[in-house]
């Protein structure tokens, strides 16, 4: 029997459950980071980084300025709808930027 706390997110293969934990890691992390900042308190050197390993497994081969740019404005959109408290909603979430990520990956891969 499997641990709850170790259960796949979405029954989907390997690298894509792996793909969606580092999103939603990244997203609880900026979400985090959003809310200590509302309170006064900003660090950068707490961020969790995870968008380079985010874009390599995903299939993107060229990180452009414009690309990044896009990742971060995107997973900024996404955290703020994140509930820290909400673990369901969080996969919904994570699940969303995921498709965000595959649906860019593809308009980049047909220029």
């Amino acid at each position: 029997m499997q641990n709850s706390s170790h259960a796949k997110l979405f029954q989907l293969p390997n690298n894509q459950e792996l793909v969606l934990f580092l999103i939603q890691k990244e997203l609880q992390g900026t979400k985090f980071l959003e809310e200590l900042a509302g309170l006064g308190w900003e660090n950068p050197s707490f961020r969790t980084d995870l968008g380079e390993a985010i874009l390599s497994l995903i299939g993107f081969k060229q990180r452009s300025s414009q690309l990044w740019e896009w990742f971060c404005e995107s997973l900024e959109k996404h955290a703020a709808k994140i509930d820290l408290k909400n673990t369901t909603q969080q996969h919904e979430i994570a699940l969303d930027f995921y498709l965000d990520l595959q649906m860019k990956l593809r308009n980049e891969t047909d220029k």
